[in-house]
């Protein structure tokens, strides 16, 4: 995981080459109703399949419905909540332990694996 590209004198450290960021859904308030907004922060995160998965997991809390019945908006909007409320390094942990499926009672597969057609259908691989 990068954390930082910018020193503290302003060089630039080298940047991978990232697929082209998926727009973003909503602007997420970390305020109250009524409360005077400093500034919108734009913060893009790059995401594994497995990562996107466990955030998008995090976000619905297992919800009765079939994932694969939500739309692509409803899919994005929950990965970006999630990560108001996650940090990238914690799903990124959370995403190795998706990845390997070991954490998982066999009875939720089906589901976990309706989450990562969700992802596919939302995040379409390298755009």
């Amino acid at each position: 995981m990068s954390i930082l590209y910018t020193q503290p004198d302003g060089a630039q450290s080298p940047r991978p080459a990232y697929p082209a960021p998926t727009p973003a859904t909503e602007i997420f308030g970390a305020t109250d109703p009524g409360e005077v907004v400093h500034a919108v922060v734009t913060v893009q995160v790059a995401m594994t399949r497995d990562t996107l998965a466990a955030a998008l997991d995090l976000a619905t809390a297992n919800a009765e419905e079939n994932p694969d019945s939500w739309s692509v908006p409803y899919i994005r909007e929950s990965v970006e909540l999630q990560l108001t409320y996650e940090n990238a390094l914690r799903l990124e942990q959370d995403g190795a332990r998706y990845a390997t499926r070991e954490f998982l009672d066999e009875s939720v597969l089906p589901y976990i694996e309706a989450i990562y057609r969700a992802v596919d259908r939302a995040y379409l691989a390298g755009r």
